[in-house]
């Protein structure tokens, strides 16, 4: 067909009413969109990739962490670790993802020494699962970098905890405890200001002697710090149990 007979056909079908027929399937962009998603759903959580590699990782595995039905995926990747001046040094990377795959947030911290995986946990209380991610790993305790979720689903960095456990108190205090020797460990009660974490108290807490063992010259709890206009005494009426 000559070029003129196949513009005139055209016009024949435009005065017809007859348009060409699109092509089949999703448009490009909605086939990039599909594809995110499906790389999303087919990486493992977590946890999952947790339980499979174990903690003190180089690199890690790249996983997810669901955020609830309906809401935004995490998705965790980091850069192997490399030699720096204080030691391995490596990027944790947790990018959120929208419903469709799409990225929609990146968040970078510098881990030391070998990485674990972030996790998430409600530590405001708010109904929003907040993001703790782990910066250094030492023989005991760890510390992270908390991320705080707002009701516009983004994060903001409230600084940083540290120990074996950190949980909520029944008074709404973050509570980090972390081990300084086999007999005596230190919590830090936080709560949040403004947007970042502000410590309340620092209390030690020792452990009572074995039999045999001397018995102790300090008092079992004592208040180290405290901030100002808050009263030190209820915070050693409830010995918390020493974290293992």
């Amino acid at each position: 067909m000559s070029l003129k007979t196949g513009t005139a056909g055209l016009a024949l079908l435009l005065a017809a009413g007859c348009t060409p027929e699109a092509p089949e399937g999703p448009a490009p962009e909605g086939v990039a969109v599909q594809a995110a998603l499906e790389r999303l759903m087919g990486m493992d959580t977590c946890t999952q990739a947790s339980a499979g590699y174990g903690g003190m990782q180089p690199e890690l595995a790249p996983c997810r962490i669901s955020l609830g039905e309906g809401k935004p995926s995490l998705v965790v990747t980091s850069t192997p670790m490399i030699e720096s001046g204080e030691g391995p040094a490596g990027q944790i990377r947790v990018e959120t993802r929208g419903a469709g795959g799409l990225s929609l947030q990146v968040i970078e911290e510098t881990a030391l020494y070998a990485f674990n995986y972030p996790y998430v946990e409600d530590l405001t209380a708010d109904g929003l699962p907040d993001l703790m991610v782990p910066l250094m790993t030492g023989n005991v305790n760890t510390s992270y970098a908390l991320w705080l979720q707002g009701a516009d689903g983004r994060f903001v960095r409230a600084g940083e905890l540290g120990g074996v456990s950190i949980g909520r108190t029944p008074e709404g205090f973050i509570a980090a405890s972390g081990r300084s020797s086999a007999a005596e460990w230190e919590t830090g009660y936080f709560r949040v200001t403004h947007g970042a974490l502000e410590e309340v108290a620092g209390v030690v807490n020792r452990a009572d002697p074995e039999p045999g063992e001397a018995p102790l010259t300090q008092p079992p709890c004592e208040v180290i710090r405290v901030a100002e206009g808050v009263d030190p005494a209820p915070f050693c009426q409830a010995v918390p149990a020493l974290p293992g």
